[in-house]
């Protein structure tokens, strides 16, 4: 909400009046001014008119050394974000996370893009894609399918079959590199209609069907939030393969205009590189799809997806509108580095436009010193009283130099921030985004999607409302409703929570025990037991780093 603005004349006016009000109370009359009061209620006026133009500026401030108090998301300029696809002839070839792009605005000029994720481009193509919803199986319109299969001519109406009471995506891929499905990137680009399949997709797990056609634990993945909205899939049961690092500087950018919709594969290790020629359960369908074509079509294996969604999700057939292979997101932010020497540039730095350079900030990355250890915010708590501080405001960097073992303070400081082009990144449209910065590769680049969600920063009214929601987040478990809100939402497929406390004797005397009892929807998962024990124990856990100190827990999962 804006402040009206008094001018100084209005204000002027304002106190002669009630100055002259406050002289009648008391049975004086002022009928001429006097000219010195005149000066001091002009000057007055004019210092009101000052601090009131300043009001927004004062209340941001007021809300920025909040936020930053509080340890959340700091006001900044959001990246535009885009999609991009990788296209390659031969086997495979790694796309690192932060791989920069060239994109061209309508004004023409040049931006950098750089990936939100590490993905493999291969000649991996998506062979058929088909929903499940309402007890029916139909091909996904829409859908290019390689000449082999759309020679057959399949039918596009849906055809009747079980497999189960939850919707379903099934998508079957073939020409795998020797790699499987290790790092592939997928998009789905979604229709007007499509709000509910939206809001469950970042959320859903997916499942790789075993060599016999089955769907069970050791194929089920479950999607996990990364940087700018991008998810990364991780394996129900986790496979013994070495961490990966290559995503480790990466920009911690908030969820950008493409969040939820885009997915990668983990690495695949050998034993669950599984191929078969169809799911379970599916042949009947697909034969009346197919009709006599069905024992050509299907005469080869390929890797069979299957991605649930919940029983209330709407037009599952109709909102996706394409499924796009080797695609990321990428955002327009590029790396500023700098080294601030302190007896030459100070201690205050100027690192947003707002503070007189070309780009907007966006989040420091990195700020180190003559020692290599990190500065801190300025409200991060540390036991080291030397260790160096930062502090942003007003587009400038207010840095507190560390200090030697011997109390000298630091000469020099590095930093490392991620600035964007801000609002005009979004005029790069579809098509826009086409080649590497620096990187000289045979792979192709192809951008299907114009360039959205970028800003200059962040305004009062949208950080206030994020200030809210962070305050008002159940972060802590005090009350019985604080629990059996955190239980619910922690899995859509938990129904209900029944919570009651109780005293368990241990060895060292009486315990205080919360039992918590959750409903669980049964048919919602594939593999009840597997994804029930693990259920169980991210749960328990995510329960027990928020109870009241000495409170047990005891979690049961009761099926419906």
């Amino acid at each position: 909400m804006a402040y009206a603005r008094a001018t100084a004349v209005e204000i002027d006016k304002k106190l002669r009046d009630d100055f002259r009000r406050r002289l009648k109370d008391f049975g004086i009359s002022a009928e001429t001014a006097d000219p010195v009061l005149a000066v001091i209620f002009r000057t007055f006026a004019g210092q009101l008119e000052t601090l009131y133009s300043d009001t927004e500026r004062i209340r941001l401030a007021l809300l920025d050394e909040l936020i930053a108090g509080l340890g959340i998301e700091r006001r900044a300029a959001r990246a535009a974000q885009t999609i991009v696809r990788f296209l390659v002839d031969r086997d495979s070839e790694l796309i690192d996370a932060g791989t920069e792009l060239i994109g061209e605005a309508q004004s023409g000029e040049r931006l950098t893009f750089t990936t939100d994720a590490s993905i493999a481009a291969s000649a991996t193509r998506l062979a058929l894609a088909a929903t499940y919803q309402d007890g029916s199986l139909q091909l996904m319109p829409g859908i290019e399918m390689p000449e082999a299969v759309a020679a057959a001519r399949p039918a596009v109406d849906p055809v009747k079959i079980n497999l189960g009471a939850t919707p379903a995506l099934f998508l079957a891929l073939e020409e795998l590199p020797a790699m499987h499905l290790s790092r592939l990137g997928f998009f789905f680009e979604l229709g007007p209609d499509a709000g509910s399949i939206l809001r469950a997709l970042p959320h859903e797990p997916w499942c790789l069907a075993s060599p016999d056609g089955s769907l069970g634990a050791q194929g089920i993945l479950r999607p996990l939030r990364r940087n700018a909205g991008i998810r990364t899939l991780e394996w129900l049961l986790k496979a013994p393969t070495p961490t990966d690092q290559s995503d480790a500087e990466v920009p911690e950018l908030p969820d950008g205009f493409y969040a939820g919709r885009g997915f990668v594969f983990p690495e695949v290790p050998a034993e669950r590189r599984f191929l078969c020629k169809l799911p379970k359960a599916m042949e009947p369908a697909l034969t009346k799809i197919f009709g006599r074509a069905t024992p050509q079509v299907f005469d080869r294996p390929r890797a069979w997806l299957r991605i649930s969604f919940p029983r209330r999700v709407a037009n599952l057939h109709t909102g996706i509108l394409s499924v796009w292979l080797h695609a990321v997101s990428a955002s327009n932010v590029e790396c500023f580095n700098e080294t601030v020497r302190f007896e030459e540039h100070g201690t205050s730095i100027p690192i947003s436009r707002e503070a007189g350079t070309a780009k907007y900030l966006v989040a420091p990355l990195s700020i180190f010193g003559e020692a290599k250890a990190s500065y801190l915010p300025e409200f991060q708590p540390s036991s080291d009283p030397n260790v160096g501080r930062y502090n942003i405001h007003n587009g400038r960097i207010q840095l507190r130099p560390a200090r030697h073992p011997d109390d000298r303070p630091e000469s020099y400081s590095n930093l490392r921030l991620w600035v964007s082009s801000g609002a005009l990144a979004n005029s790069v449209g579809p098509g826009k985004v086409q080649g590497f910065l620096k990187r000289a590769s045979a792979v192709r680049v192809s951008n299907p999607t114009a360039a959205a969600g970028g800003t200059d920063t962040e305004g009062f009214q949208q950080a206030q409302a994020r200030f809210a929601t962070a305050i008002l987040s159940r972060d802590r478990i005090v009350t019985r409703q604080d629990l059996v809100a955190a239980v619910r939402a922690f899995d859509r497929r938990i129904l209900d929570a029944d919570v009651s406390l109780g005293l368990d004797r241990t060895e060292t005397g009486l315990r205080r025990v919360q039992r918590v009892r959750c409903l669980v929807d049964k048919e919602e998962f594939l593999d009840p037991p597997a994804e029930g024990r693990v259920l169980e124990q991210e749960l328990s856990g995510h329960l027990r780093t928020r109870f009241l100190y000495d409170t047990d827990l005891a979690l049961e999962l009761v099926w419906k």
